[in-house]
């Protein structure tokens, strides 16, 4: 895999050690069908008291890991390292679920990750692999077939991917910005449900991030630096890779089913692909709180369930604006047509939100907020 001019990795065929076997041609996901799934596909909430508030949602992540390594097996799943870069690594013990848990919005490198699965397959090891569904899709294209008894893959319902080197433009911009080296990163609020990122500094101090600040996040659900293919995901729809699918659910309640559970700290939604929760529910209920819900009220709030991100004209402009280093970021934002000024309602929302935090009502808030239709 190679880096192009904007930082995403392309595969390259090296010549000196190609046979001309063809086998790379037939098994790469992107130029192959998409197997059909199941029929019977069907959506559950589910909330883990004891992960959620350590979790982006309600802690499915946690809660499918749990189980794999109670029975001695193995995790997968993208961490953000010491230096902040986002690649995938196995853990073996539920102490370390912590370095997997969170959203991280962008391209993790897989590195040796599929090697390492299938040899613990071979084992006879039960194994877990999350990611997104293209990667999926990949882990069983390299498999060769879906070890079902052994193997428990979880995709993400995913908007599209920026890069590393997008991520790491952003940090060295905010540190220059504010002139604090940036030492770690959430893309989300981990102990309730919602979008806002914050950072820390070297002076270990974390910081919410607002206005010009926020940029990345801003530009990621504007779609301005996302892969070129995702515009194209074949894998926005309910033909899903994984044994299960796994993301916030957004949405549950708000129809004429109602969801007595508390939702303030994130409700996770699973849904089954290959018929195979029946296996998982008994050890499910002793760790988490799960409840079948329909499938049309999962998918009506998830539109990468429907279509993927649509194409933005700045879509090029923007990712060359983030990666030079003459430009800043109050720039970025700006050109970008991203939030950059403060304004009246910006202040007073702001004030509000900081007032409602330190009186310890941020759940409270959470909870009218989702009734309301808001998710930030």
């Amino acid at each position: 895999m190679v880096a192009d001019g904007e930082g995403f990795l392309q595969p390259i065929i090296d010549q000196n050690k190609c046979i001309e076997c063809g086998m790379c041609m037939r098994t790469c996901p992107a130029l192959r069908d998409v197997p059909k799934q199941s029929d019977e596909q069907k959506a559950f909430a589910m909330i883990s008291h004891q992960d959620r508030t350590m979790s982006s949602s309600g802690g499915a992540f946690s809660v499918f890991s749990r189980i794999i390594l109670n029975h001695g097996g193995i995790v997968f799943g993208a961490t953000l390292d010491n230096n902040l870069q986002c690649r995938h690594i196995g853990i073996e013990n539920v102490a370390d679920l912590s370095r997997l848990r969170g959203a991280k919005y962008v391209q993790s490198d897989i590195g040796s990750t599929f090697l390492e699965v299938k040899k613990n397959l071979l084992k006879n090891r039960k194994v877990l692999f999350s990611g997104t569904p293209c990667q999926v899709a990949g882990l069983y294209s390299y498999l060769g077939k879906r070890y079902d008894d052994l193997l428990v893959t979880l995709d993400l319902i995913c908007h599209g991917v920026p890069n590393q080197r997008t991520l790491d433009s952003y940090l060295k911009k905010l540190s220059f910005a504010k002139q604090k080296k940036v030492t770690d990163f959430l893309f989300r609020k981990m102990d309730s449900w919602s979008i806002i990122p914050s950072v820390k500094y070297n002076n270990g101090k974390w910081e919410r991030l607002d206005l010009w600040e926020n940029a990345y996040m801003d530009a990621f659900f504007k779609g301005i630096t996302f892969r070129e293919s995702c515009f194209n995901c074949k894998y926005c729809n309910l033909n899903r890779q994984g044994t299960f699918t796994i993301a916030d659910f957004w949405g549950v309640g708000g129809g004429l089913l109602p969801f007595k559970e508390n939702i303030a700290q994130g409700v996770s939604l699973v849904i089954d692909n290959q018929g195979k929760m029946s296996g998982y529910i008994d050890e499910i209920s002793q760790l988490a709180y799960i409840e079948e819900r329909p499938l049309s009220e999962a998918v009506e709030k998830q539109h990468n369930l429907k279509l993927p991100m649509q194409r933005c004209p700045e879509r090029n402009f923007a990712i060359r604006l983030m990666l030079d280093d003459n430009v800043s970021l109050f720039e970025f934002a700006k050109q970008c047509g991203l939030p950059h000024k403060k304004t009246i309602k910006h202040f007073f929302v702001r004030t509000v939100k900081n007032m409602i935090d330190r009186l310890g009502l941020y759940n409270l808030y959470k909870t009218v907020s989702y009734k309301m239709g808001k998710t930030s």
